[in-house]
C-alpha cells in the first residue's frame, strides 16, 4: 500500500481524476486508506503502464468492492467514474500511437467484464496478465488465441499462458482485491 508521503503511480492518477472532477474528489479514498499499488502496469511496459494501471482502476471501481483508490458511494457513480477512467486510460495509450495496443485492451475490457458477468471460473486476472505482457512484447498470437479460447467458453488455455509461481505475478493481488478466494 501507498504510505503517506509517498507518491505511487495510482496515488497520481487518483490525484488526477480527483482534480478534474469533485464528484471524483469525493470518492477519494484517503491516503491511509488506499490499498494497493499497481500491478499490470509494470509488466506492460512504461509506455503503457499510466495507461493500463488507469484502466486496471475503472475496472475495479466498476466489478471488486472497491478501487485501490476509490470507493463511490452507489453504484451509479461508481458506473461513472469506472466509464471516466477507462476512457483516461484509453486517452494516455492513445498518446503511443499504438493501435493494436488500444484493441488489445478494449478487448481485455470487454471479455473480462463479460466474464465477471457470466459468474463461471473467473479468470480476469490471467486475462489482464497476458495482456499486459502482449502489450510489452515481443507480440505473438498467444493473447489472441487465449481470447479466441475465451470466447469459446475454454479458460484452459489462457491459465496455461500466466502462471501464480512467476517472479513477478500480481495473480494472487488482483484476486485479493476482487474478493476471489481461491
Amino acid at each position: 500500500m501507498a504510505g503517506v508521503g509517498t507518491s505511487s503511480r495510482v496515488d497520481r492518477i487518483a490525484d488526477a481524476a480527483a482534480r478534474s472532477s469533485d464528484v471524483w474528489a469525493r470518492s477519494l479514498l484517503e491516503l491511509p486508506e488506499r490499498d494497493g499499488d499497481e500491478l499490470f502496469g509494470p509488466v506492460a511496459g512504461e509506455v503503457f503502464a499510466d495507461g493500463v494501471e488507469t484502466i486496471y482502476e475503472g475496472y475495479l471501481v466498476h466489478h471488486a468492492p472497491r478501487g485501490r483508490a476509490f470507493a463511490a458511494p452507489d453504484r451509479e457513480q461508481a458506473l461513472l467514474l469506472g466509464d471516466y477512467l477507462y476512457a483516461t486510460g484509453l486517452v494516455q495509450v492513445c498518446a503511443a500511437g499504438d493501435v493494436e495496443a488500444i484493441a488489445a485492451l478494449a478487448d481485455l475490457v470487454s471479455l473480462a467484464a463479460h466474464l465477471r458477468a457470466e459468474g463461471g471460473v473467473i479468470v480476469d486476472a490471467e486475462l489482464w496478465l497476458a495482456t499486459a505482457r502482449h502489450l510489452a512484447g515481443p507480440r505473438d498470437n498467444a493473447l489472441f488465441t487465449a481470447r479466441e479460447a475465451l470466447r469459446s467458453g475454454d479458460p484452459t488455455l489462457l491459465c496455461a499462458l500466466v502462471s501464480d509461481a512467476d517472479a513477478f505475478s500480481p495473480l494472487q493481488e488482483h484476486r485479493r482485491l476482487m474478493g476471489d478466494v481461491r
